[in-house]
């Protein structure tokens, strides 16, 4: 969506980074790419690749990166988010992969090749990824005749990196700086955490290594203000007395930032809260528009009582499906 959410938020503001999104990616890739790539040359592409049909709609992370070897050409590494599964990721992305590429021939109109886009996917749901990462799994088609059409038919899959199945020992031996390690580790526990800061004991020395580092305690404090906007069970008061326990009492001015105690959060949980009222009316009026009286009291309800994630889902596939039973389906 245009509309930023906390996780849009965070994820942009620190995996935005080259320094920080070199990491992350190289853990996802299979290891030949990985040692094929020059990571120090990882640069982010400027700007958004904006679909020209739904305007309101663009990729969330694109980064270029060149070969070992030297040479002109180049490959570029799609990163995306998710919180909650999305059945047709693939076909979304495949719709980002060909802008992609569209802008790439206007800016090299004599290009007689197009440069490698590998997608890859950062999911930080409660529940495990559970729908399928190849594109020809949304193909309609009998098992038995599968095999004889696969040649000719669109074939990729996407890189998942699925947070809910790794391990948080592994999560802190990825070699990733300090900071992408906590900001994986939040996505991972913050909003489903009533324990939360028993779960930030266990990365404490990550937290220190946040703040050593240049600018420490304004990234702790983009951190900070995540989880008290999406974890309704922490209060400022408990993370100040954490980060005072394991960083010491100069961290009191990060909470108070972050935070600005109650007030502040009940102020940016309006407002969110506002955003996401609004995204349901949009979403309402696009449907009325497509699927006319189809959209009745039950939809409404369901529209009404539905998850913000679930939401932005239905809010992606609204020009995409053909029927109203499609786009609303879990």
């Amino acid at each position: 969506m245009s509309t930023s959410s906390p996780h849009d938020a965070l994820f942009k503001a620190v995996l935005g980074q080259p320094e920080h999104a070199r990491g992350a990616l190289r853990s996802v890739v299979p290891v030949a790419v990985a040692e094929a790539l020059d990571w120090p040359t990882l640069a982010r592409c400027p700007g958004s690749v904006v679909d020209p049909v739904l305007t309101e709609r663009h990729t969330d992370l694109l980064f270029s990166v060149a070969w070992r070897g030297g040479g002109d050409a180049l490959a570029y590494l799609l990163f995306e988010h998710q919180s909650t599964p999305d059945g047709l990721m693939a076909f979304r992305l495949l719709r980002y992969l060909v802008r992609i590429w569209e802008r790439w021939l206007v800016d090299h109109p004599r290009a007689k090749a197009l440069p490698v886009i590998v997608p890859v996917v950062l999911y930080h749901g409660a529940e495990p990824w559970s729908v399928p990462v190849a594109f020809d799994a949304l193909f309609d088609v009998p098992d038995a005749v599968r095999p004889a059409i696969a040649a000719h038919v669109v074939r990729f899959t996407y890189l998942m990196d699925d947070l809910s199945e790794v391990p948080d020992v592994q999560l802190r031996a990825r070699a990733m700086t300090a900071l992408a390690r906590l900001v994986e580790a939040c996505f991972k526990h913050a909003r489903t955490r009533a324990d939360l800061i028993d779960v930030l004991a266990g990365w404490a020395d990550v937290v220190r290594d946040v703040v050593s580092a240049p600018n420490g305690l304004e990234a702790l404090t983009l951190v900070m203000r995540y989880i008290l906007v999406v974890n309704d069970h922490v209060e400022p008061e408990e993370l100040q007395a954490f980060l005072e326990r394991v960083v010491g009492p100069d961290t009191k001015d990060t909470i108070m930032t972050a935070g600005e105690r109650l007030i502040q959060k009940g102020v940016e949980q309006g407002i969110l809260q506002g955003i996401q009222q609004g995204e349901r009316k949009l979403l309402l009026r696009q449907l009325r528009q497509r699927f006319g009286n189809q959209v009745d009291a039950n939809v409404e309800a369901r529209i009404a009582t539905a998850s913000p994630e679930q939401v932005d889902t239905w809010a992606q596939r609204v020009l995409s499906v053909t029927t109203l039973t499609e786009l609303l389906a879990d």
